[in-house]
């Protein structure tokens, strides 16, 4: 039996594992099996809590899609996984180092259940041969960025009653290979309101990372809120890079067969 813990962030749901107390080796049927939201528990990710590789850092923790693929990174997950850490006492409630496939990230606790952390400012993705593509599909002003994972934000005048899976369809040989996740946002004078199709997983309520590439464009006044269908994340720059801070809620606990 594997015991587990489900969590969300904004509606982006999450099953938590962890190999701290005993090895756990997450097998693609596993991850399937269990996902399935009729016949598994159901989940957008999973997320495997181990030890570091590197001294700096308290934990390793990594990501997969529901399709058994792993995500570089999930900024949903992150606080989620950082509560889950403080929950089961691996360590006190006190600002955590922790290590991911593609960076580390800094993780603050607040009040009222919500998480901060501290993250790079996402890199440009320079190819002038796919962005010629997308531009043939789409003729909208979007940009690509990467912070752990790829993404494609593509800017409209509103989101709301957007066929978001068509457009996603539109582009899914241009982008799946190169596993870019697919954005839409539109501003309002004080919030930008995003929705997003995440690679391996669909649509989403919500997705931090895809977020931060969003706010990381509009930091004019220091700060920015995100809204997505389910919540808000706030935006704040740093020096150091751009401080996320978002809810984390616990589900509930079990165990299931691997």
């Amino acid at each position: 039996m594997i015991e587990f813990e489900k969590w969300h962030g904004n509606g982006n749901d999450f099953v938590i594992v962890n190999s701290i107390e005993q090895e756990l080796k997450i097998k693609k049927s596993f991850i399937k099996k269990i996902s399935d939201r009729n016949k598994g528990i159901g989940f957008d990710q999973l997320i495997h809590i181990g030890l570091p590789t590197k001294d700096q850092y308290s934990f390793f923790v990594r990501f997969y899609n529901s399709d058994g693929s792993e995500a570089g990174m999930c900024l949903n997950g992150i606080r989620c996984a950082a509560s889950y850490i403080w929950k089961n006492k691996f360590m006190p409630i006190t600002n955590i180092l922790v290590q991911t496939k593609y960076m580390g990230l800094e993780c603050i606790p607040k009040q009222k259940g919500k998480v901060s952390v501290l993250v790079n400012l996402p890199s440009s993705i320079q190819d002038k041969n796919l962005e010629k593509k997308i531009n043939k599909k789409i003729k909208r002003k979007f940009f690509l960025s990467n912070i752990g994972n790829n993404h494609l934000c593509i800017e409209l005048p509103s989101i709301e009653k957007v066929d978001l899976d068509s457009i996603y369809q539109e582009l899914y040989k241009i982008i799946k290979d190169l596993d870019i996740n697919l954005s839409i946002f539109s501003k309002s004078k004080e919030d930008i309101y995003i929705r997003t199709y995440e690679n391996g997983t669909g649509e989403t309520l919500s997705c931090g990372s895809a977020a931060l590439c969003v706010a990381s464009k509009s930091l004019t006044k220091n700060k920015v809120k995100i809204i997505s269908m389910g919540g808000e994340l706030s935006f704040k720059g740093n020096k150091n890079g751009i401080l996320m801070t978002g809810p984390s809620n616990f589900i509930y606990q079990g165990a299931t067969n691997e």
